[in-house]
């Protein structure tokens, strides 16, 4: 062998090659440095839109059940209009199964297109858990008041039409009154 100074310029270097410590990127390649920060960055968006999407989904169950709420309303009054009275129940209807009691309710307002769907909160788990078997009869999320046969009872004390039948969107049941909005049992009179 023989010996040659090199400069530290040249140190390893021949001719127009990289060092060997050097490495190479192959065209187009990416770092694990980059592939770890994309990750990230990833993973903090999903972290902020999963939130926002159970948020988004309570809320348009809100919206649903408000809705149902409202055709309810507007079966009732309907209902009232043609027949100058509320829906009546049978005297023994205390004594009756629930869904002999809800299917009365339901019946009463078919012809006024408020079908068995609108009389189920998008957010009531406990139907939802219900057997196949058990949703073919006649449920019901509210329970609506009863009132005598007079025409215009309904409307003159400002008693609730239908209730929710428990608290399904955290702030207390919804209460549908006669004047068509929608309140919370928490609030009866300050959500309107």
């Amino acid at each position: 062998m023989q010996n040659c100074k090199l400069t530290d310029g040249q140190m390893g270097i021949e001719a127009g090659r990289p060092q060997r410590s050097e490495k190479r990127r192959a065209k187009g390649a990416y770092t694990v440095v980059e592939i770890l920060v994309s990750v990230v960055i990833v993973g903090i968006l999903i972290g902020i839109a999963v939130p926002s999407y159970e948020t988004f989904r309570k809320r348009a169950e809100k919206a649903r059940c408000i809705g149902n709420l409202k055709v309810l309303h507007t079966g009732f009054d309907s209902y009232i209009l043609d027949n100058n009275h509320w829906p009546q129940l049978p005297e023994d209807s205390f004594d009756m199964e629930e869904s002999d009691y809800f299917r009365i309710w339901i019946k009463a307002l078919e012809p006024y297109g408020v079908g068995q769907e609108s009389w189920l909160c998008s957010s009531d788990r406990v139907l939802k858990a219900l057997p196949d078997a058990e949703r073919d009869e006649y449920v019901s999320s509210y329970l609506p008041t009863q009132f005598n046969s007079h025409r215009f009872t309904p409307y003159r004390w400002n008693q609730p039409w239908v209730t929710e039948r428990g608290d399904y969107h955290g702030k207390g049941a919804h209460v549908l009154m006669p004047d068509g909005s929608i309140t919370t049992s928490q609030s009866p009179w300050g959500e309107r």
